[in-house]
């Protein structure tokens, strides 16, 4: 061990701007210190307070190794370190702490981030529990918004508990510590041993727990134990069960939240089941839990729950204009000038297929761009004013949807394509057959890179037996775009992300 190694002190200042003020806390691997902004304090700006995390060189479980364990475990971390620096600069959600920037201060790797004033959900529901349905709903709804927002990248928490959800002063809610997120791409590096498992007792998936490879419904296994615990005050298989905790969560299946508190409706009963199911495929996507949330969480003008809490979870749902509880910040935002057909009091339907065509372009040349944006934000809209028959409906839903597929927003896709697929296409004509395998094929394609492996091979199956009932050019068409989507998934059949004997991940 380096007796050398960088210790944090009150007073040290990080990047010549960044002044130490006290420290917040720490785990096994980094501890985190509150830091004044003095960029932003001479400015005369009030919010200058940061959080600025620091990779830890003095644990336990480190001096419990020689030299040579030491040296490789400090490689490790050092590595985890910065692919959490990148996944967070890469993530951009009100619900998930933004990241200014980082570094190495002294030999020490540092990220300095937002600050998230307040208490962690353990805390919360130590002092709390029993909470009631709209503070657990609130809850459960910020934090489901930011994963969604995570699984896009694609990117997989892996260690989700209580301890790593936030709740602001203002009732705001954060997701934290991604050190062990993962990317879900076929080359991203892998920093854990094979062998180890990662994660937190109490709250870890069926695969975690076998050592299988990680997919964004891990992450729905492990909300889904919390999820439980909001509604109920206790976890699906209580953490104070030491022996056969691990085999219930392979094999039982919890109770109904519902016996333990009574008045829960039926659709959060099988939702929270739902995320619990041992096979991962089994399970609803983060935007699926959401959509059934979403309905039955606070509203703006809704009154105070009571008991009151502090913080109050459910303030940024009912005190906010808008329903959503956290508005997605990343798409692009409309620049001025040029028609804007969201201002009238109807929509046109000549300026929106002009807007169409535009961002049909911009599609097709790999950079969505103002109409692509513009459209995305109209998708709800032209489907309330226009139903979902009209032509123009399905152009506008399809090219958003092939607009958030091409940066990568595959989570927002799969929504859209989704949408087409069982809602935009009614027709049993040939025509409408291959539009809506097209539509399927489009979704399978998105979920692969959540890992879901048995949805695509029955879709790529389904639209063969729909190609071999249309004519030939319309059978052409579907078959192209079927042989690319089964050669993604002969990609992920024949090598996995994950771990394998013998490597790490």
């Amino acid at each position: 061990m380096n007796a050398d190694a960088y210790m944090p002190r009150a007073g040290d200042v990080i990047d010549g701007r960044y002044e130490l003020t006290g420290p917040l806390g720490k785990g096994g691997m980094a501890q985190v210190w509150r830091a004044r902004d003095t960029a932003r304090a001479e400015g005369g700006l009030h919010d200058s307070d940061t959080a600025v995390k620091f990779l830890r060189h003095d644990s336990e479980a480190l001096y419990a190794l020689d030299s040579q364990e030491q040296t490789a475990e400090i490689a490790v971390r050092s590595a985890r370190f910065r692919r959490e620096a990148d996944l967070l600069g890469s993530l951009d959600h009100p619900g998930i702490p933004q990241l200014y920037t980082s570094g190495t201060h002294q030999s020490m790797p540092y990220m300095v981030m937002r600050l998230v004033d307040g208490v962690n959900l353990r805390t919360f529901l130590d002092e709390h529990s029993p909470l009631p349905m709209a503070t657990a709903l609130a809850i459960a709804v910020q934090a489901i918004d930011a994963l969604k927002c995570a699984h896009t990248l694609p990117v997989v928490h892996r260690d989700l508990k209580p301890a790593n959800i936030m709740i602001g002063t203002t009732g705001a809610v954060a997701v934290i510590d991604f050190g062990i997120a993962k990317p879900l791409r076929a080359d991203a590096t892998r920093y854990t041993a094979h062998g180890s498992t990662l994660g937190t007792r109490g709250y870890l998936a069926p695969e975690q727990l076998l050592e299988r490879a990680p997919t964004a419904r891990t992450d729905v296994y492990c909300f889904g134990c919390i999820f439980y615990e909001l509604l109920t005050g206790r976890p699906p298989f209580p953490l104070g069960e030491e022996s056969g905790l691990a085999e219930k969560h392979l094999s039982e299946t919890p109770l109904p939240p519902s016996l333990y508190t009574p008045g829960i409706p039926d659709p959060l009963d099988d939702l929270v089941l739902g995320m619990l199911a041992k096979q991962p495929d089994q399970r609803p996507t983060m935007a699926e839990a959401l959509a059934v949330l979403a309905p039955l969480a606070p509203r703006p003008g809704d009154a105070e729950p009571q008991p009151r809490t502090h913080p109050d979870p459910t303030a940024p749902l009912r005190l906010r204009a808008g329903a959503r509880p956290h508005p997605r910040p990343d798409r692009p935002t409309p620049a001025p000038g040029g028609p804007a057909p969201v201002g009238g009091e109807w929509l046109d339907q000549r300026e929106i297929e002009d807007l169409c065509a535009r961002a049909e372009s911009e599609v097709a040349s790999g950079q969505p761009g103002d109409a692509t944006a513009r459209l995305q934000g109209l998708t709800e809209r032209v489907r309330e004013e226009w139903g979902e028959r009209r032509p123009v409906v399905r152009r506008v839903w399809q090219v958003a949807a092939d607009g958030f597929r091409v940066v990568g927003d595959h989570g927002s896709a799969a929504d859209a394509y989704h949408v087409i697929a069982e809602s935009l296409i009614s027709g049993s004509g040939p025509s409408d057959r291959a539009d809506q395998a097209t539509a399927r094929l489009q979704l399978a394609m998105c979920q692969l890179s959540f890992g879901n492996l048995d949805t695509a091979i029955a879709t790529v199956e389904n639209a063969g037996h729909t190609a071999a009932g249309l004519p030939p050019e319309q059978a052409a068409r579907l078959e192209t775009l079927r042989a690319d989507v089964d050669a993604q998934l002969e990609t992920h059949l024949v090598d996995p992300p994950g771990p394998k004997p013998g490597q790490e991940s």
